[in-house]
Order: C-alpha cells, then structure tokens, then sequence
C-alpha cells in the first residue's frame, strides 16, 4: 500500500489523515481519520513479512470479516464493530481502539501485569465461540478458508518443524491427522495474546484471518503457549503465568463432559510441544526472543515434554518450571 491512497473516501467521508499502526505480519492495518470518525482499516498481505519464504491468499480477509460478523452474535461485547468488506481491494474496516485506553495482552504480560479476571473472560469467550459454532452451517461458510490456515499454521508451524528437527516428523503427522479427524468447530487461528485487546475488564478480539472449521485444541494451545513462553523469559512473574495457564484450561474445560477433557488433553499433550519449538524454529518464530541460550532452552523443555510420559496439565507446567 502506497500511503494508502487506494482508498480516499470512507462511508462518502473523505479521509483526513491516517496512521500505519503496528501489526503482525500477514497484514497491514491503518487508523483513518475523516471528518465525522475514526476508523480501523486492515488489508491482507500475500507475501508476508518474515525472513523466509511465506505467501498466502488474500481472499483470506473475508474470512477474518465473516469470523467477526458471526462472533458477534455470541460475545458482541468481545469483539469490534463492522463497517464495510471490499472484496475487490481485500479489505474492511472496523472500529478503531484508542490506544491511550486499549493495551495488547502481549503488552501488558511484558508490563508485568496480569489480571485473572481477564484471563477468565478469554477462556469464557472462546469456550462461547466454540460451543456455539459447532454445526454445519458454520462448517460450510468457513471450510473454504482450510487451504490458508493450512498454508498459515499446519505447514508452517508443524510442518516445517518437522522440516528443521527431521526425528519429529512422526509426531507431526499424527498431530495434523488429529487435527483433522477432531475438526468440529470454528477456529479463530491466531488466538495470541498480540490479538487481544484489553481495557480493564473489557477484552476485543481481533485478527481472525487463519480462523477455518478445526480442532478448537489448536486456539487452545496456540493462546497458552505464550503462558508457557513467556514464563520462561519473564522471571518475576513466571508463577502467576503458569497458575494462569492452570486456570485458564480450568475455566474452558467446566463446560465439557469427563470423556471429552479426556479427548482434549491428549491432543494438548501432543501439540503443545510442537507448537513450542514451532516459535524458535517455524515460518513465524517470535520476535521477542533474540538470545540463543533462551532458544535453546524452550527446544530442551519441548523435547522433555515429547519423551516424558506426561499425564495432565500440571505435569507439563512442572516440567517447564523445573
């Protein structure tokens, strides 16, 4: 996007001004200013912007517009308000978050604070979304969108671990294949703590372009491997990360029968790992990690994990605390 210039009206406003905002790296996003409001504008990338080699679909936006439009009738409190898809151009606009009040989860975590109450409120709201995409209807509108989050997250989070660390190709396989075989609802994707928005109590969920028809285990693990991440990296509060990590499994599984936690926590057990070394050694490792003793560190806990016989949740935070 040249200064964003391909869009010079807005809802017939004409825009004032606008601000490249800072985002992740499938997208570019931009706060405009017209003469009546402000909005969020956010289109998607093909080439991503990250070291390797990594393209994906544009049509991925519409997806990410269709995740928000459908969460809203479960948490509209949860998530933006929308204006407008163009699927000409691939993108939309959505409301715009003072950042003088709105903070990243990632932000804050990395300001050393952490609210239970706000960990309870994620949980409560994926454990919604969910339960309440779980039918056909929502599996015919967002299966068309398997092909990017195959692209954005299978291939390039597992497959290409299994590229890099080659003796873990097996345990790869059988991730993918369970991730298919227990495909039962919508999947937001890239459920990260960057992806959260939060201001006091009040949570907005945004970055939904990966979201398809899946394992929900996959937002699961994807949202407390950065709990498990991050407490390796932030001493001083290492513990109040791992008890969230806890808590925050606790608070989803109170709605699930014995059989299902059962079902859920085999494929936590086996995925999380992977994912682990997926952020040192994937298409997308995180940026904030730049030490190679502290890389080094999270490849030995995921391979203790993968060769300890591990039997729940605690045994998993016992082994990346020891």
């Amino acid at each position: 996007m040249k200064k964003a210039l391909w869009l010079k009206y807005f809802k017939n406003e004409k825009i004032t001004s606008y601000k490249k905002l800072k985002g992740g790296v499938s997208s570019e996003v931009y706060k405009i200013k017209t003469s009546k409001n402000i909005y969020c504008i956010k289109r998607s990338l093909k080439k991503l912007l990250v070291k390797k080699d990594w393209y994906a679909d544009t049509s991925r936006i519409k997806y990410e517009y269709l995740w928000l439009k459908h969460c809203k009738n479960f948490i509209p409190n949860s998530v933006p308000k929308l204006y407008y898809y163009n699927d000409k151009e691939k993108y939309f606009s959505l409301e715009y978050f003072d950042e003088r009040k709105f903070r990243t989860l990632k932000e804050l975590f990395f300001k050393r604070l952490i609210n239970k109450d706000v960990i309870k409120k994620i949980s409560l709201d994926l454990q919604t979304i969910h339960l309440k995409s779980a039918n056909i209807p929502t599996k015919k509108i967002f299966s068309n969108n398997n092909k990017n989050f195959y692209d954005l997250r299978l291939d390039a989070y597992f497959n290409e671990i299994g590229r890099v660390h080659v003796n873990l190709q097996n345990h790869v396989r059988l991730i993918n294949k369970n991730y298919y075989k227990f495909s039962t609802t919508l999947v937001h994707g890239d459920f990260s703590p960057k992806n959260i928005l939060v201001n006091n109590k009040t949570i907005k969920i945004i970055d939904a372009e990966t979201c398809n028809f899946g394992d929900p285990v996959f937002d699961l693990v994807f949202f407390t491997n950065h709990l498990l991440i991050k407490s390796l990296i932030i001493p001083e509060i290492k513990e109040k990360l791992l008890e969230s990590y806890l808590y925050f499994y606790n608070i989803y599984f109170s709605n699930l029968k014995n059989n299902e936690i059962e079902s859920y926590l085999k494929r936590i057990i086996k995925m999380t790992p992977i994912m682990l070394l997926a952020r040192v050694d994937g298409k997308s490792p995180v940026e904030y990690i730049h030490k190679k003793n502290i890389k080094d560190k999270i490849r030995q806990k995921s391979m203790q994990l993968i060769n300890t016989r591990i039997k729940n949740l605690k045994d998993i935070v016992k082994i990346i605390n020891d």
